[in-house]
């Protein structure tokens, strides 16, 4: 049986985050000093945030009193509580080389974490282990042959890059982007594709080129950041991709009107390796009929993850933590999933043990990833179908949480959008099999409109979080608004359906 972590090893996670059960961190970013780890001074939030909710006013004994109405619990849920959680991820990141990484000692010492504050909240606790594919480079080579002493060109390989040798010439797509099959019409089989990062994701991207019978990928960044990106563990073939920065996929891009090649070689294994899932359920509740809330905990290799998903594993965790007293009628099941950025594998691994009986206690679920973006949109997802969802499930249950998370925001009279649900976030595999869900989130790689930028504010033209799956998602890469609004959200929805059932 695979070791599962029990408690946070002294070597992973730095003595100020072990000294106690709950200490008051100091958040420099927000600029707010927790006074009770949960609660908070009500004028520093409301200038953090921009006002409280109309009606709201920080309770005197969050750790102490049931929070089992709307207005007690978000008084409870307080953005200094989040952030609290944020800033243990953020030391055990540090403590261990900056990542989270599924199948590294950051991650195996965030289940730790979780595990530990969802137990002492009073839950039913187990951790679910789980084998994957992980992935690691040994050697590459990139530059441009037929030059005395030709200068390697810096770059990147990409997780789960296969491996290969080629030299061939380079040819982009009519798009730059390459989101569609027909962007590589007329594409020469043996030609190594120069495409430009964003538009879609990345393993779409690999999909078209791979069929268009590319023999490797060169991805270019879309602006001077760090150099990262990720494919997941299903890799459509076994051809080397890598990333370079700007300037360097600019430049070959003007050369591949006159003919330019390149020499691309890429030496990658892969290894079984275990990660974690931690599950957390109420002693109370009708366990035939359960709510579902959960977020992934994992980070991707570059950095902490502090949006994502810090943002929205945080604010479960601060959640279940202020909701440990509440008798629902429903019973409560919180999740933090391992190994999303490997490719969903935890939430599926959990979906698929589950017998035909188990899924069927599953009322609904909600997923909550990346919540906290620094260029922020309110965007709310579901089942439904009615925003051209790839992901439908449920229909007419999903539509009844769509209808819920999004009449959270209507009450504030914040401004939200519906968003096609696609399928890469840890909704999928509960949608695959007939659960209904639904879910909130405030934008990854994808760039803010003029009409967004009006409506929400920030900056059009950017990435809603250019930290995006870089080492500078850390935990100044939140926006505080945004970050306790959602937290909001979450206590909001999670309150609503313990107490409450879907019709149907």
């Amino acid at each position: 049986m695979a070791h599962i972590p029990s408690a946070i090893p002294s070597s992973s996670i730095p003595s100020s985050a072990r000294t106690a059960r709950w200490r008051c961190f100091f958040m420099a970013a927000a600029a707010l000093q927790l006074s009770a780890c949960g609660g908070g001074d009500e004028a520093a939030i409301q200038t953090a945030v921009g006002g409280a909710a109309p009606g709201l006013a920080v309770a005197a004994n969050c750790d102490t009193q049931v929070n089992d109405t709307q207005e007690k619990l978000l008084a409870c849920v307080t953005l200094p509580g989040v952030r609290a959680h944020q800033a243990a991820l953020a030391e055990i990141a540090q403590a261990n080389g900056g990542t989270r990484l599924a199948g590294s000692a950051g991650f195996d010492a965030s289940v730790a974490y979780a595990r530990q504050v969802l137990t002492d909240a009073g839950y039913r606790v187990s951790v679910q282990p789980f084998a994957f594919s992980a992935s690691r480079t040994l050697g590459s080579i990139l530059l441009e042959p037929g030059q005395a002493a030709a200068e390697p060109i810096a770059h990147q390989v990409v997780d789960y890059s296969g491996s290969g040798d080629v030299t061939a010439p380079v040819t982009r797509p009519s798009d730059p982007d390459g989101c569609a099959a027909s962007d590589f019409a007329g594409f020469v089989r043996g030609h190594i594709a120069l495409i430009r990062r964003g538009g879609c994701d990345l393993p779409d991207k690999l999909s078209h080129a791979v069929a268009a019978g590319a023999s490797g990928v060169v991805i270019y960044s879309q602006d001077e950041g760090d150099l990262t990106a990720t494919l997941t563990s299903e890799a459509p073939q076994d051809i080397p991709v890598v990333m370079v920065g700007k300037a360097v996929g600019e430049q070959l891009a003007q050369r591949t009107l006159t003919g330019v090649q390149l020499h691309l070689r890429t030496e990658t294994e892969r290894s079984l390796q275990t990660a974690y899932n931690v599950l957390a359920e109420s002693t109370g509740g009708d366990p035939q009929h359960v709510t579902m809330l959960g977020a992934h905990l994992d980070s991707v290799r570059a950095g902490a993850g502090l949006n994502d998903n810090g943002s929205g594993a945080a604010a479960v965790l601060e959640t279940a933590r202020q909701m440990a007293r509440v008798q629902p009628v429903n019973q409560l099941r919180f999740a933090l999933w391992g190994a999303e950025e490997q490719g969903l594998l935890g939430s599926t691994y959990y979906v698929k043990k589950l017998d035909t009986a188990q899924r069927a206690k599953i009322a609904l679920y909600l997923n909550f990833d990346m919540i906290g973006s620094p260029n922020h949109v309110f965007f709310v997802y579901g089942g439904d179908g009615s925003a051209g969802s790839q992901a439908i499930s449920s229909p007419a249950r999903s539509a009844g949480i769509v209808a819920t998370l999004g009449d959270f925001y209507t009450r504030r009279q914040l401004p939200f959008k519906r968003l096609d649900s696609g399928s890469r976030s840890d909704h999928k595999p509960f949608a695959d099999v007939g659960i209904a869900f639904g879910g909130i989130f405030t934008g990854a790689e994808g760039i803010k409109t003029a009409q967004e930028a009006q409506t929400w504010g920030g900056t059009a033209g950017q990435a809603y979080d250019p930290c995006y799956h870089r080492a500078c998602d850390n935990m100044a890469n939140n926006n505080d608004a945004a970050l306790q609004t959602n937290a909001h959200a979450v206590a909001s929805s999670a309150l609503f359906f313990a107490m409450n059932r879907l019709p149907g």
